[in-house]
């Protein structure tokens, strides 16, 4: 199962999507991919800075976030997991928080990252597959 990291929905949500990650997520059951609630708040958070530019498209980008929400099971940050993030970021502060919620999310409930920034989460050895990487 798989934990669906922001940069992969926005791939997916670009007018021409990377034909990569098309191809991967067409391929995984519906049921087998979750999304952090942490990628939701990324997401929401780039939509208020479209809103201060451009309402209408914000309007759009906040339509389409509910349809994300409904499309996905969205896993929320609980004690669970935030315990586990105390674990994953003891001796590493400097850890970027919303990584280390998604990585301890993964954890929790045994999934992959999926992500192309791999690399963000190699520190705390969570699984991770990066679906930019076309099929060899």
């Amino acid at each position: 199962m798989y934990l669906i990291e922001s940069d992969v929905i926005a791939a997916l949500h670009h007018p021409t999507p990377d034909q990569a990650v098309l191809s991967w997520i067409t391929d995984v059951p519906p049921n087998r991919l979750h999304i952090s609630a942490v990628a939701v708040g990324e997401i929401q958070a780039d939509i208020e800075e479209t809103r201060a530019k451009d309402p209408l498209k914000a309007q759009e980008l906040e339509e389409w976030l509910l349809r994300l929400r409904c499309a996905y099971n969205v896993l929320a940050a609980d004690a669970a997991t935030f315990r586990e993030w105390a674990r994953l970021v003891h001796d590493r502060l400097e850890a970027p928080a919303g990584n280390a919620i998604i990585a301890a999310t993964a954890v929790v409930h045994r999934l992959t990252v999926v992500t192309g920034n791999v690399e963000h989460f190699e520190p705390f050895g969570v699984p991770t597959l990066n679906p930019f990487k076309p099929k060899s």
